[in-house]
């Protein structure tokens, strides 16, 4: 049988607590162990889609961060204050919503940014100490992100396979058959593209000549970046 990585929620949940996300109240006291691939591992839908969800929020909300520090222009400053937007909602769906908008933002500048390296790298070289802090801080979380992801694409089939032969497994979750496929296919997405946050970010910052612990695990306790 496959390994199994156990995560505990309530670990979890407090860390994404502590990132500005407001997940506390989904899972304070649930332990859940991300799920393999072997058949005599039972899947609890509502714990993986809680995971799923919390997981593609610190993606999104880091990857937006990564790109307020990278950029110098207005977009920067709109990202700022629709990550403090975010900080600020309690509402999943509204929630759902605001990280739509920041993927698409953040889809913008990281773009520019990997086009025009030297430029980027030059903007890497003088950035101020405080958002260094704030970019390594983002960067850490970012990887945290994609390793959460990783692990939990290990049971996104068998959830997949579950909810829609088993719509009924969604009731305690408040979310229907299409938006629960589009969060398992959204983790399966970060999981395969990890390549960015875990190598591509880290090499980039190398050539900057800033110095960046990738981090190795996916229980690693996400920075605050509400403090930097």
């Amino acid at each position: 049988m496959k390994k199994i990585a156990a995560i505990s929620l309530t670990v979890f949940s407090v860390s994404m607590a502590h990132a500005g996300l407001g997940l506390s109240n989904l899972a304070s006291n649930v332990t859940q162990s991300v799920v393999g691939t072997s058949s005599a591992t039972s899947v609890n839908v509502g714990d993986f889609l809680t995971q799923a969800r919390a997981t593609n929020y610190l993606f999104q909300q880091s990857r937006a961060a990564l790109a307020a520090a990278i950029s110098t222009g207005a977009d920067s400053k709109e990202i700022q204050t629709k990550l403090a937007t975010l900080s600020e909602t309690s509402n999943l769906q509204e929630k759902d919503a605001q990280i739509k908008e920041l993927a698409k933002l953040s889809e913008t500048v990281l773009s520019a940014a990997k086009k025009d390296e030297n430029q980027t790298l030059e903007q890497l070289k003088t950035l101020s100490a405080q958002k260094k802090q704030y970019l390594l801080g983002a960067a850490k979380n970012y990887a945290i992100a994609a390793l959460m992801a990783k692990d939990l694409a290990q049971g996104s089939k068998q959830v997949s396979m579950t909810i829609a032969s088993n719509p009924q497994s969604l009731v305690s979750t408040g979310m229907n058959l299409t938006s629960a496929q589009g969060l398992v296919s959204d983790v399966g997405g970060i999981a395969k593209n990890s390549s960015m946050a875990l190598v591509e970010v880290p090499q980039l910052f190398k050539k900057a000549g800033i110095d960046f612990q990738v981090p190795t695990s996916a229980k690693t306790k996400p920075v605050d970046l509400t403090t930097l």
